[in-house]
């Protein structure tokens, strides 16, 4: 059950909805849909959710697969940022060996395709999307991608990492000095590989610029392999992931509150930059 706050006020320029800010692990208030983008539309195919009966407009998320990895993989993030009224687009690579380099162009273009559903005359979500609240998110070396699109992409909101990889990206915006956007970095304690262990995600925790919101939870329990649903590591992976983005992407800073370090679990936790 969600640890209710006292709704407060909605900031004068947030996304704001009906739901009380809490620590939410479940799926949220609203039904979902989703439908298919081709190849033709995005370089390996997507699946976008989206919220059926929440209060457009909605914000966005892009969400980019691990090395290897495919849609089914981590499908399971779409339904929970959709049902609390968030968009989630999971994506394909052009190939599953796609490198970082690869990757980042690729989220780049599903960024740009989001951001055009809200025009484009067949889309389930035209009219309905706040084109400047728009997110991304990936795993392993679809976290690496995002770190450097928290450098490089234009209008980017937030960025969130789960186990990401930079060890063998080309580009220099994986490292996170030039990041741009809030930042939340999640890792695992028993991740040991060269895809998202050895420090990577510490390296960049510490290199983004000062003044840049950013989070790491390091769960203590958590292998490379504990991120394809939003509670497959812990639940409270969840709720964070959940106010970080009501927070940042959507505006509401009411949910900062429930960026707090968990009661158990944890091998690392450190935050700067949050607001009041």
């Amino acid at each position: 059950d969600p640890q209710d706050a006292p709704l407060g006020e909605c900031p004068a320029t947030a996304l704001c909805r009906s739901e009380a800010p809490g620590s939410y692990s479940g799926n949220g208030p609203y039904g979902y849909r989703s439908y298919s983008l081709s190849r033709l539309q995005t370089p390996g195919g997507a699946t976008v959710y989206y919220p059926a009966n929440a209060e457009p407009p909605y914000s966005g998320l892009v969400f980019t697969p691990p090395y290897t990895g495919v849609q089914f993989m981590y499908a399971a993030w779409g339904p929970f940022f959709a049902s609390h009224g968030i968009v989630l687009v999971t994506m394909d690579t052009t190939t599953t060996l796609d490198t970082v380099d690869q990757r980042a162009r690729q989220q780049k273009t599903v960024l740009d395709v989001l951001k055009g559903e809200n025009n484009r005359a067949a889309s389930p979500l035209r009219g309905k999307l706040d084109t400047s609240r728009i997110g991304a998110v990936g795993w392993s070396m679809g976290g690496g991608a995002t770190w450097i699109n928290a450098a490089e992409y234009a209008g980017l909101k937030t960025a969130m990492s789960l186990a990401g990889h930079n060890l063998s990206a080309v580009d220099p915006n994986a490292r996170g000095y030039n990041t741009r956007v809030p930042t939340l970095l999640f890792n695992g304690a028993l991740d040991i590989t060269y895809l998202g262990g050895l420090g990577q995600s510490d390296g960049v925790y510490n290199a983004i610029p000062a003044g840049i919101p950013k989070v790491f939870y390091e769960v203590a329990s958590a292998g490379h392999f504990d991120w394809g649903s939003p509670t497959a590591a812990n639940r409270d992976v969840a709720g964070i992931a959940l106010a970080f983005h009501k927070a940042f992407l959507d505006g509401d800073t009411r949910w900062v509150d429930y960026i707090r370090r968990p009661s158990r679990d944890v091998a690392t936790w450190r935050t700067a930059y949050l607001p009041d």
